[in-house]
Formats: structure tokens, sequence, C-alpha cells
């Protein structure tokens, strides 16, 4: 079965890029309509996210595949991902939905399709439709508790390695945040990354972590 591991390896551009982006981006048009509600098709979902790249020149580009899994019984089934790539040569690979191997070869791309929606619902924050059966609902919160869960550890970590720091290299290290004077627990997902990537190059330029 596939897992995704917390990445440690620092994307300080990146992290800036994608915090641009975000900043930039405008929830896609739900231009369809299903039993729960209108939605955010996937080619609408993909156009707001390219133009909010354009928009903000931040120099990412991303795309999709699918991996096969299984699970303990063997059971066969298949996994999108998405790799969102910086023009600085750094990259993040995020592991999104799972459907299951089906026979029926337009079932099957119904399946895939709705799980590169929903993968890049989540790779980008996207809210893509008014309602749903659960299944998109029940992905997303669990991806925003993750994200809380590692926003919570990254500023602990960051509060006792800022403690540590000189107050001019912190005041030089918080400009990569628009707001350089918000509290470190009042820090967002991708603020807290951001700042995060930027202490880690920090400490490896002095030689502090390899």
């Amino acid at each position: 079965m596939i897992t995704q591991n917390l990445e440690t390896t620092p994307t300080p551009e990146l992290n800036k890029a994608l915090y641009a982006t975000q900043q930039a981006l405008i929830q896609p048009t739900k231009n369809k309509e299903a039993h729960y509600g209108k939605y955010a098709d996937l080619s609408a979902i993909d156009a707001a996210i390219r133009k909010a790249i354009k928009e903000s020149d931040s120099g990412i580009s991303f795309s999709q595949g699918v991996v096969d899994d299984s699970n303990a019984n063997g059971k066969v089934s298949h996994k999108i991902y998405t790799v969102i790539r910086h023009s600085s040569g750094e990259e993040k690979i995020l592991y999104g939905d799972s459907f299951p191997d089906d026979p029926n070869m337009q079932k099957q791309g119904a399946n895939e399709t709705y799980a590169k929606r929903t993968s890049l619902c989540l790779a980008f924050g996207i809210v893509a439709d008014d309602d749903d059966d659960g299944q998109g609902a029940s992905l997303l919160d669990a991806y925003k508790d993750k994200q809380d869960e590692i926003r919570t550890k990254t500023n602990n970590w960051l509060t006792a390695e800022l403690a540590q720091m000189d107050k001019k290299n912190v005041d030089q290290l918080r400009l990569v945040l628009k707001s350089k004077d918000k509290k470190v627990s009042n820090l967002t997902y991708m603020e807290s990354l951001t700042l995060a990537g930027a202490v880690r190059y920090f400490k490896m330029q002095n030689g502090q972590i390899d």
C-alpha cells in the first residue's frame, strides 16, 4: 500500500511560489451539476490553477500520474499523484485519491477523472463542490487535519529555532512573508512552510545542518 511520508527536504523557492499562486488563485466556476449540487469539473480546476500561476508569475508547473496500488489482501487499485515543480528545480510529490480497478473502461475513466479532480483540489487548496456524497468532503477534511498537524509541528520547530537566532537574522528571514511581524503561532500552513524553508536554507548556508 502506498503511503505518503512527510517531506523534510527544504523547498524554500517552491514554498514561496505556492504561496504566491494561492494568493492569486480564484476558486473555479462551478460549471457542472450533479445530484448533490453544482461542482467545478477537472478542466475548470486545471484552468483556474494555470491562470493563478500565470498571473502570479510563480514559476511553477504541475502534472498528474497514476500508479498501481493494492491493499493487504492484494486487491488492485490505482492512486493519483500530483507533481508540483518550480523553475529552481525544487519539487513536491503529493499522493491523492485512489480509485478501484474496473474492467469497464468507461467507468474506469470516470473514476480516474474524479480522482484526479479531487487530488488536484487537495494539492492547491480548491473547494470545487457545493456539497458531495461524502467522499470528497472526507478527503478534504482529512487533508485539512493533516495540514493543521504539520502546521503545528512546524510552528513549534520555528519558535524554538528563531529563539536561538539574532533578531537581525530573524527579521531578514521573515521578509519571505507578507506579514513579517505576524506571530509564529498564527502563521498559516503555507506561511509556516515558507518560513521553515527559509530558516533551513539559512542554516545550511551557515553550515549548521547538512
